[in-house]
């Protein structure tokens, strides 16, 4: 296209009551023809363009969840919930201009994480808080240990990798085209009109609520201007009614069902008929034998009252539940640490024995006590194995893996444990369920000390029992351990452990001593048992025709077979280990 060019020259004119007359030549406006013969005039504007930054980086974040009860009707034992997370980090941050390469979880698909997420970036030390747009995530490990399950709720943190984009603005110069119509009276000045916005679906993050019903907001094409999307109907996740024209149907399917039960019922209601007679008896009685009815009937509920305290005592007996408290001597609380010497050759060797005593009850009262020791050098092996140990804690599988290879690891390694208690099994001609429950109570004697992967503060957890327990006078926690877990040599060298740090040594010796056992875990309970198949009563898990009769670790006088009612579904119990 070519075009020519016009200069016009505008004069100023200094109105006549002025002494002097003065004229002033103004800059020229560059006026364009085009080729179709209209003038226009090249406008230099600005405008802001939204960018795209893609990050991919390192997330750590908090849960929460709420059971959909109609899933759970659906399905039976199996647990749905409606995923959320928050107060997420991103750390270790790279960014770029083109979308990363990158596969999600298929636990977290694209559709079912928000269009918006809020995060924190720490990057060069210092939090920037910012947006992330179509967020993804793969590689999502959950932290076992910090799982909660409360009512309908489920809360717990994760760690994960994310990618998604940042949206800003940046400013940009154009020129615009401006049209000039031309009449006799003025010149009339037309711009070219802009580009009509359009809709992105692209949500700002606010989101409003009326009755059953939810909008979201929207940007337009230029990121600036917003909008809102239309009303949907979103029926709320605890309810399992359903509703529209079959729900209806149903009803009255129902009432009708009800009322043939009703009249199929009727004639087995004659037990009522006594009741409906008694007056009549009362009458044909005379009145002088009611006294000794009632004396007879008085002495039946008073034998009856008595034996039901003697059954109430012996039943309480039997599963009593004490209140877990365990406190040590002052001699059970100093380990001794004690060069090994070669009294052959009256030598030291470059090793050290970690000796702890201990002085501990069964459950039928009967004191044992004695000194156990483990060698500093398997200790340091132990400790760096499970520290160098590469197995992800994200599925079931891996977690038996975990505990698995730590048993193989050190199970070689406790023969100062199984030194003293040889000498107990020899000394009192223990039977097989008495050595078992000299064992278990052993261990059921030392104190409970919670192990977590990350630093003892209970505002890091959002697990209830963890953020109480650390905040209360006596707790004891050992931080910075991998997977959450001390090994079977770190746990008697230390004496710190919680509930899969004790089942993992007791299901070691047990095994070692030929009993058939089993490791039982429950991602659900987020706890872990011992399962033995011994001849007791009570709680049991069933297994190709063998019964493990389930024993808690992390308390005192915990007798095998019993169990609070808050862990006793066995449909959320597994086997990770097996012996036999």
């Amino acid at each position: 296209m070519f075009f020519r060019k016009e200069k016009t020259k505008e004069v100023t004119v200094i109105p006549q009551t002025q002494v002097n007359l003065v004229t002033e030549e103004v800059e020229p406006e560059e006026i364009f023809i085009d080729e179709n013969g209209q003038k226009f005039r090249n406008l230099h504007k600005t405008r802001e363009l939204p960018r795209k930054t893609y990050l991919y980086g390192n997330l750590h974040g908090k849960y929460w969840g709420e059971l959909d009860l109609l899933k759970k009707q659906t399905y039976g034992h199996t647990k749905f919930y409606d995923f959320n997370i928050y107060e997420i980090e991103v750390s270790n941050t790279i960014h770029q201009f083109i979308p990363f390469d990158f596969v999600e979880d298929a636990r977290f698909p694209r559709e079912r994480l928000p269009e918006l997420l809020p995060i924190i970036v720490k990057k060069d030390g210092k939090e920037y808080a910012v947006n992330v747009h179509e967020p993804q995530i793969s590689n999502v490990r959950f932290n076992r240990k910090l799982h909660q399950d409360e009512g309908n709720e489920v809360f717990g943190t994760l760690d994960a990798k994310i990618t998604g984009y940042v949206l800003d603005f940046i400013t940009e110069e154009y020129i615009e085209q401006e049209y000039i119509i031309e009449n006799k009276e003025a010149s009339i000045q037309v711009p070219i009109k802009e580009a009509k916005l359009t809709e992105t679906f692209s949500p700002t993050g606010k989101v409003e609520f009326k009755n059953n019903y939810t909008r979201t907001e929207y940007y337009y094409s230029d990121y600036k201007t917003k909008y809102w999307g239309s009303w949907k109907y979103t029926r709320s996740t605890g309810t399992i009614q359903q509703e529209g024209c079959l729900s209806s149907g149903l009803g009255v399917l129902g009432t009708i069902i009800g009322i043939a039960f009703f009249l199929l019922l009727l004639p087995r209601l004659v037990f009522l008929l006594p009741f409906i007679l008694l007056p009549l008896l009362f009458r044909l009685i005379p009145v002088g034998a009611w006294t000794w009815i009632f004396r007879i009937l008085g002495g039946i509920l008073l034998l009856a009252f008595i034996f039901s305290l003697i059954n109430a005592f012996n039943h309480s007996s039997n599963s009593y539940i004490p209140k877990p408290i365990v406190q040590d001597k002052p001699e059970e609380r100093k380990p001794q640490y004690n060069p090994i010497v070669d009294t052959l050759n009256k030598e030291q060797t470059p090793d050290t024995l970690i000796t702890h005593f201990r002085s501990w009850q069964d459950y039928d009262g009967n004191t044992y006590e004695g000194k156990f020791w483990v060698r500093k050098s398997t200790f340091t092996n132990a400790s760096n194995y499970k520290r160098n140990l590469t197995i992800a804690e994200n599925t079931e599988n891996n977690y038996d893996k975990i505990v698995y290879s730590l048993k193989e690891n050190d199970k070689q390694n406790l023969a100062g444990v199984y030194q003293l208690f040889n000498s107990i099994k020899n000394a009192k001609n223990l039977t097989s369920k008495g050595f078992a429950e000299t064992i278990v109570s052993f261990v059921q004697d030392i104190p409970y000390a919670v192990v977590l992967p990350n630093a003892c503060d209970p505002n890091l957890y959002a697990d209830d029992f963890i953020r109480k327990y650390l905040s209360s006078e006596n707790a004891r926690c050992v931080g910075y351990e991998k997977f959450g877990i001390n090994t079977p040599v770190e746990f008697m060298a230390t004496l710190q452990g919680d509930c899969d740090t004790r089942t993992l040594l007791l299901y070691t010796m047990l095994a070692h001593y030929g009993y058939d056992v089993a490791l039982l875990s429950s991602e659900y309970y987020n706890h872990s048992l011992i399962g033995i198949n011994l001849p007791y009563e009570g709680v049991a898990y069933k297994y190709n025709n063998q019964r493990y009769v389930l024993w808690e670790t992390t308390a005192l006088n915990f007798k095998p077979g019993i169990l609070s009612n808050e862990i006793s579904n066995i449909n959320y119990w597994r086997i990770s280990l097996k012996s036999k």
